[in-house]
């Protein structure tokens, strides 16, 4: 299992980054390897999201359980997938500059399929991190 985590600063406060956090219906939107978002059951403060990813690799589909933890907090687990056995992970908010600015911190466990060298996984998860990261800091950006 792959484990990697990195943190970005954005211009934005932690509600404004929450609220992209947050609308899973809009992944598509601005993470390009997101080819299609299903948003399934809601209860309390947790929701089944169902994703279409384009892996570069292998083009997969997989169900995650998201969830609200805090104002501050996120974090989600794979419910069912084909090639991916695990996906667990969080997204955590600290307020920087009086709340002006946010350092969001993503951090993700991988597991794929049993055929995957665990090298593989990292190198995945490590790879695609900075971009998703830059893609979450410009969407919030530009929507605060």
């Amino acid at each position: 299992m792959a484990k990697v985590s990195k943190s970005i600063v954005v211009n934005a406060s932690p509600d404004k980054v929450m609220s992209v956090i947050s609308d899973y219906a809009h992944y598509s939107d601005f993470l390009p390897e997101v080819k299609g978002v299903q948003v399934g059951a809601v209860s309390g403060n947790a929701v089944e999201v169902t994703y279409d990813v384009d892996l570069k690799i292998k083009r997969i589909k997989y169900t995650l359980r998201h969830q609200k933890d805090s104002e501050l907090k996120a974090s989600w687990s794979l419910l069912r997938g084909e090639f991916m056995k695990g996906n667990d992970g969080s997204w955590m908010l600290a307020p920087i500059e009086g709340g002006a600015k946010t350092e969001a911190t993503y951090a993700i466990e991988l597991k794929l399929g049993a055929l995957v060298p665990s090298s593989v996984e990292k190198a995945l998860a490590e790879n695609s991190l900075p971009s998703l990261l830059e893609n979450f800091k410009r969407r919030v950006e530009t929507k605060a």
